[in-house]
């Protein structure tokens, strides 16, 4: 008997699960349409801006329909991914690493051809037949806020968490938000038909709790998703500088530094554990907490350190890449990080700071030393442009006082 193959036109506002279904339906056998799926998702795809900024976010859980690995291989550059595909995997549960990525439609690698939600039937079947994965989306829809990207009034993939979101709207949910595109492709009838549409969809979202962020253009996401990034890991700094702190005429500036930060409200300062430059800051900053009987547990968060355990591994190279692994999810929580002279460890501690997006505040005091090396940098130095430009200028002088540091802090870090 000849092949059949059915030669389908799509256009961007098909119903992909009922084709999907019309498919599978002409020759009762999933398996191709599965192996197609395979043989287009498994190829080696470059990561895009998108993922690059969802790898820098300080969020510890994303849901995800897509089939393919790419959210996951973009955290694993420096994070442990924990990735849930299927009901057993949720419902087994176990220890969670750096990051979760849940994938409730099914994963490309992981999954059996049964077992990817690809048709309308395998969506209208979802509940029925994937109960761990609905629950943790129920339990998760009420513990957390979702951010949705990519989804349309017309896609399948979000039917069912609006569905859900209506079901346990009595609960009291957490609020939701959506990004999308207004719609702009037709006629101008076309378009405005499409928009009305939207519009209703979006007032219905809103009843159960989802509010939407309507951009013109794809391009808007990116900057979006920046700020989301950045905000997502709070008022939070961290210092890094050596362990031998040794800097003429400046001994004191990381304690005033220290007491000044502790002065900003809501702020959150990241304790590395370190010895010198990041003591003082983090044993001043306590002190002046404790003496404005300001709750220092809500103020100071404690990040383990492979070099506190002896004063001796600061100068092991043997243990950066140990130092490097414990110091990611800090860095990931960090908005800002203050950087003063410092040895390989700083060294290393600033370069995953740059790689995880950290913004890097530079203070210099002597010429030659990491933060004046750090501010040829072109990024860095036009960070601080326009966060601070005076600050510049006087680190550039290495005339930077405490209150500068602060005050360029204040500047730059987002709310």
């Amino acid at each position: 008997m000849a092949e059949t193959r059915l030669r389908i036109q799509l256009k961007p506002d098909d119903d992909l699960p009922l084709i999907a279904q019309h498919i599978v339906n002409s020759t009762n056998n999933r398996a191709p349409l599965i192996a197609h799926f395979r043989d287009v998702l498994q190829k080696t795809y470059a990561h895009n801006a998108y993922h690059a900024i969802l790898a820098k976010t300080n969020v510890k859980c994303l849901w995800t329909t897509n089939y393919d690995t790419l959210l996951e291989e973009a955290f694993r550059s420096h994070f442990k991914v924990t990735v849930r595909a299927s009901d057993e995997s949720i419902s087994r549960g176990g220890r969670v690493s750096d990051i979760e990525v849940v994938k409730m439609h099914g994963c490309i690698e992981q999954s059996g051809a049964n077992d990817l939600v690809v048709t309308q039937e395998d969506y209208e079947d979802f509940f029925e037949q994937r109960p761990a994965t609905a629950h943790r989306l129920r339990q998760d829809l009420v513990d957390r806020q979702f951010l949705f990207i990519g989804y349309s009034y017309a896609d399948s993939n979000i039917r069912n968490i609006v569905v859900e979101a209506r079901r346990l709207g009595r609960r009291g949910l957490r609020q939701h938000y959506i990004v999308l595109r207004r719609e702009k492709v037709g006629t101008k009838e076309e378009v405005a038909a499409k928009q009305a549409r939207q519009d209703l969809w979006l007032s219905d979202l809103s009843r159960v709790g989802i509010a939407a962020c309507q951009i013109d253009d794809f391009s808007e996401l990116e900057s979006i998703l920046q700020g989301i990034a950045l905000r997502s890991r709070g008022k939070t700094v961290f210092v890094t500088g050596s362990h031998e702190r040794d800097v003429t005429g400046a001994t004191s500036h990381p304690r005033s530094v220290g007491e000044l930060l502790a002065e900003q409200e809501g702020l959150v300062l990241l304790d590395g554990q370190s010895t010198g430059t990041g003591r003082d800051v983090t044993s001043a900053y306590m002190e002046r907490c404790l003496r404005n009987r300001v709750d220092v547990l809500h103020r100071l968060r404690l990040f383990s350190n492979p070099y506190a355990a002896n004063p001796s591994f600061s100068n092991d190279p043997a243990l950066l890449p140990a130092l490097q692994e414990w110091r990611a999810p800090l860095m990931r929580s960090a908005q800002v990080a203050i950087v003063y002279h410092g040895g390989m460890g700083t060294v290393a501690e600033v370069e995953l700071a740059k790689d995880v997006g950290c913004r890097i505040l530079p203070v210099p005091e002597r010429e030659g030393d990491l933060p004046t090396r750090l501010l040829e940098d072109s990024a860095i130095s036009a960070a601080l442009a326009a966060a601070d430009p005076a600050y510049l200028a006087k680190a550039r002088n290495y005339s930077v006082s405490p209150e500068d540091v602060v005050a360029c802090v204040v500047k730059t870090i987002a709310p």
